[in-house]
């Protein structure tokens, strides 16, 4: 099966392409810079729209079918919105937001006609739990929760699985943007980026609609399951009922 994983660099994105080529998937590899990891290995930035479909017609046509997606590219911003720069900001929302949206617009009609097909979408544990200081990257994430919770209910009826995984602090690179300054994010409640990529794993091979991966504090996501109770009821009663 023919795996594409944006932002496999390092970090989460890194990970997976490790795991998922032990799995036996052939990878193909994305990131802003040439990654170093993947059978197949490209540049791309998923924020160019352009950019996203000329790449994925060229793996349709010269590598095969693309079978699982994993859209694991972006980052963050730190600082109070007063400060921050709306360039970067605008930047990080094509990336974040809009990345996965071009790339799952990309392959989805194919998988349809094919009734089959895995996509995973890194969120955030910030799409529920927003913070003065990573504002619009958090609104970022709740734009791709709630895109992933409505196309979880859209592509089931075609045999297609859709995920979120839903990590909290994670030991990677997210803390190098300059706006962070030297900050860490919680570092010693952070786990290591492979627990993410078998999470991503777990979402491939069973479509569950959200996957929580705790910090060290294990508590974390029990908390965004009190404050969503009935979230899972609600999308059961659009899938059940939706037209």
């Amino acid at each position: 099966m023919l795996a594409l994983v944006t932002g496999a660099s390092k970090g989460i994105g890194f990970e997976t392409v490790k795991l998922l080529m032990r799995e036996g998937y052939e990878v193909v590899s994305t990131s802003r810079s040439m990654p170093e990891l993947g059978d197949h290995r490209f540049k791309l930035d998923v924020s160019n729209r352009d950019e996203v479909e000329s790449l994925i017609n060229k793996i349709s046509q010269e590598i095969g079918q693309i079978d699982v997606v994993v859209n694991n590219a972006g980052f963050g911003i730190y600082g109070s919105f007063l400060e921050t720069s709306l360039s970067e900001e605008e930047y990080m929302v094509r990336t974040n937001f809009l990345g996965p949206i071009y790339v799952t617009k990309a392959v989805y009609k194919d998988m349809v006609k094919r009734r089959s097909g895995s996509i995973v979408n890194v969120v955030s544990e910030a799409a529920y739990v927003n913070s003065p200081f990573l504002l619009v990257y958090s609104s970022t994430k709740a734009g791709l929760a709630s895109f992933t919770n409505g196309l979880w209910v859209e592509a089931r009826k075609y045999g297609i699985k859709v995920s979120g995984v839903y990590p909290g602090p994670v030991k990677t690179n997210f803390s190098s943007h300059p706006s962070f300054k030297g900050r860490e994010i919680t570092p010693k409640f952070s786990i290591e980026p492979e627990r993410v990529a078998k999470a991503i794993l777990k979402g491939i091979k069973t479509g569950k609609r959200e996957i929580y991966v705790p910090s060290k504090l294990k508590l974390d996501p029990y908390f965004l399951k009190l404050a969503n109770v009935m979230q899972d009821i609600t999308y059961r009663l659009v899938d059940k009922f939706s037209l």
